[in-house]
C-alpha cells in the first residue's frame, strides 16, 4: 500500500469468502490514512472520490479487506452518483492530481462521485 519502498502492510491470508476456498489477502489497512478509491467505467469514464479511513471492519460478509471512509465532499450525492457496482480500486493517499494527468493523456472523463 506504501509502494514496493514502503513498509508492509499486515495481512493474512484466507479463503474467498462467498465459497470458503481458495485464498485472498485480508489487509489491515491504516485507520486515518487519506486514500483515493476510483473505478473505470468502460474507456470513457473514471469515477473517484477521496476521503479517510475511519475503520477496518471485520465481518463475515462480503470481501475479506474491508474500510470504512469518511468521505470527502457530500454523502448523499456520492449515494445518487455511485455507479458501476461496488468494487473501487483503493490507493493510500490523495491521487487526484495523478488521476486528472492519466485521464487527460487518454481523454477519460473524470467524474468526483461526492460533489
Amino acid at each position: 500500500m506504501d509502494g514496493p519502498d514502503g513498509p508492509a502492510a499486515p495481512y493474512k491470508l484466507r479463503s474467498v469468502m462467498e465459497r470458503r476456498e481458495g485464498a485472498v489477502p485480508q489487509v489491515k489497512m491504516r485507520v486515518g490514512q487519506k486514500v483515493t478509491q476510483a473505478v473505470l467505467m468502460g474507456t470513457s469514464k473514471l469515477l473517484y472520490f477521496t476521503g479517510q479511513i475511519v475503520d477496518t471492519p471485520e465481518t463475515d460478509r462480503g470481501c475479506r479487506t474491508k474500510i470504512m471512509v469518511k468521505m470527502d465532499g457530500d454523502a448523499e450525492k456520492l449515494w445518487k452518483n455511485w455507479a458501476n457496482g461496488i468494487h473501487r480500486v483503493t490507493c493510500y493517499g490523495d491521487i487526484t492530481k495523478e488521476l486528472q494527468h492519466f485521464c487527460r493523456f487518454k481523454q477519460i472523463e473524470m467524474i468526483n462521485e461526492a460533489v
